[in-house]
């Protein structure tokens, strides 16, 4: 089913990122930035073995580092990996 949701998801991803822009300058994004690393640094440290290890199937359509089941562990790899991809991109190194 969410397969099927892939273009407008798409859609959605892409003009609520335009619209965040509008409220998220770069300095208020900054500090956001750093509060969710802080909070998700904060849950990884409390994560078990056993939670990391358990996983879901994702909708490998919506982004190219979404597989058809990912765990726990691969889903706190993620941000970093979407970041360095389009970090990646935005450079002229």
């Amino acid at each position: 089913m969410l397969n099927a949701a892939t273009t407008p998801f798409h859609q959605i991803n892409y003009y609520g990122s335009c619209a965040a822009a509008l409220v998220y300058n770069r300095r208020r994004m900054g500090a956001k930035l750093d509060r969710v690393i802080a909070a998700l640094q904060r849950r990884l440290a409390r994560e078990t073995d056993d939670a990391l290890r358990r996983g879901m199937h994702f909708p490998p359509g919506w982004d190219p580092f979404f597989a058809e089941y990912m765990r726990l562990e691969d889903v706190y790899r993620y941000p970093g990996r979407h970041f360095d991809f389009h970090a990646a991109q935005l450079s002229f190194t």
